[in-house]
């Protein structure tokens, strides 16, 4: 991908342009009018240009349905969906045509967003509790095992616009069955070619905790951290060279994800503790590289923290730092005194709101090992519904219209201010976002299957409205047929 369609000029005369379909929602969002589609939504064939082919790739497909069984019907071209609704209809011809009559023909002045769903791994029983289970496969409850299950779900994936799969890692001491369901899973699905993974690391579950923290002090928890990195090295490198999987990378070094990085460090007072922590992710990355021959990306649990208070406490940034960038597993953060939330536009603005203090919190923040800043990766997680807390709950427009907003804020402020001059390259090769689970059971913010999950109410689309909400927005996953900037390509 060409550095030349980023230049200063090249945004300002298009980028706006280009947004108003972020800015303003198509047909399925409430309240918006505009014609206009994100040009990456544009690109229909997914080659990366705006041209002829798109326009006569949507003519193709008029007046084709979905259809909301895990197999689209027999002559649907889902990349002609660019409305998200599981149909193809003049409107959307007509939107396309204008959109690329608008910008010009060429390269997206924004590359498509990169998306991240956590894929699990623990499903070893096909009857579950219903206590664990928020929400169920659309064709009855499924193993991680199965590989024909999870060439379905890559199917689904690379149709609403799933680009990683954020795979749970928990250690075979702890869970014995989940890296072998991955292997026979996951991996060896017939079309794993198109799908790039990166790690989830469940930390919280794979170390010692005491009250819910974790204590570096203890050479115990420093052991096991630096035996899992080995691990979790070897486990990219089976992603990387045995199967046909793609391994996700951010500036050429794979991605992993860290879960409740916050809860480190059980004496939040001890700068000692916090020192020590430091020395530990400094050894854990020497081992990673050893083995994997590149340093990791290390993506923390941090963002909520560094966005609670106007000045974050001194220890609080100094574990931030030992990070690349920071996300949080999703964005609801309810108390426990509460009944229900709703994505509405006021929650919509408290999210974006955290996002401009942690942009603000963290502007100055740099990378202890590399002296580089810290990437904020924003979670689009569209609902929580855990047994026993509340709810937040959504409709699919609503969901559509939340994606909508925090896309515009974090291209058209974030992005262009802090990262503008490397958007497209391997540094950051195209704005990123976690979206919540694709399959997880338990808290309810699954993408898809949808259709039995708590947090979703008055579904539209059968079960698939979170899914074809983040498809509305961000088109379908072109990156299953195309290289990403930095990471492991397609073989050739």
């Amino acid at each position: 991908m060409s550095n030349s369609f980023l230049t200063r000029r090249n945004f300002l005369r298009t980028g706006m342009a280009g947004l108003v379909g972020t800015i303003q929602a198509r047909p399925y969002a409430q309240g918006f009018t505009s014609p206009f589609l994100p040009s990456y939504v544009a690109d229909v064939d997914g080659d990366g240009q705006l041209t002829n082919a798109d326009i006569q790739t949507a003519q193709r497909a008029v007046m084709t349905s979905r259809g909301f069984k895990l197999t689209p019907n027999t002559g649907f071209d889902f990349r002609t969906d660019v409305f998200g609704r599981g149909e193809t209809n003049q409107a959307a011809i007509d939107a396309v045509v204008r959109t690329i009559e608008h910008l010009g023909q060429g390269v997206p002045e924004i590359p498509r967003p990169i998306i991240v769903a956590w894929h699990y791994g623990w499903h070893d029983v096909r009857q579950r509790p219903l206590l664990q289970q928020t929400v169920r496969y659309l064709e009855g409850n499924y193993l991680s095992a199965d590989p024909n299950v999870e060439e379905g779900f890559n199917q689904l994936k690379n149709e609403t616009g799933i680009t990683v799969d954020a795979i749970g890692w928990i250690p075979p001491r702890i869970t014995p069955t989940i890296l072998p369901n991955f292997r026979s899973g996951y991996f060896s699905a017939p079309n794993a070619l198109t799908r790039h993974v990166a790690l989830l690391y469940e930390n919280t579950i794979a170390l010692p905790t005491i009250g819910g923290r974790i204590d570096f002090r203890s050479p115990t928890t420093r052991k096991l951290l630096v035996e899992d990195f080995a691990a979790m090295a070897g486990t990219l490198i089976e992603a990387r060279d045995r199967y046909q999987t793609r391994v996700f990378e951010i500036n050429s070094r794979p991605v992993i994800f860290i879960f409740g990085s916050h809860s480190w460090c059980l004496n939040q007072e001890d700068d000692s503790e916090f020192q020590i922590l430091s020395n530990s992710i400094s050894e854990a990355r020497r081992t990673f590289l050893s083995a994997y021959g590149k340093l990791p990306y290390l993506v923390g649990e941090e963002l909520l923290q560094m966005a609670a208070t106007e000045k974050p406490h001194p220890n609080r940034v100094s574990r931030a730092r030992n990070f690349d960038a920071l996300y949080s597993y999703h964005c609801a953060n309810l108390k426990t005194s509460a009944k229900t939330f709703s994505i509405t536009p006021a929650y919509s603005a408290l999210q974006q709101l955290r996002l401009v203090r942690a942009v603000s919190a963290m502007k100055d923040l740099r990378n202890r090992f590399t002296g580089t800043r810290l990437l904020i990766i924003p979670s689009l997680a569209g609902g929580f519904a855990k047994h026993g807390l509340p709810t937040l709950s959504t409709t699919g427009p609503a969901y559509a219209d939340f994606l909508t907003r925090l896309n515009h804020y974090y291209i058209n402020t974030y992005l262009r201010g802090e990262w503008f001059n490397l958007l497209g390259t391997p540094q950051l090769p195209a704005p990123i976002y976690t979206v919540g689970s694709w399959n997880e059971e338990y808290e309810g913010h699954a993408v898809l299957p949808a259709q039995f999950n708590l947090a979703l109410k008055d579904s539209q689309l059968q079960g698939f409205d979170f899914a074809l909400a983040i498809k509305q927005v961000f088109g379908w996953n072109h990156y299953a047929q195309r290289n990403i900037p930095g990471s492991q390509p397609i073989p050739s």
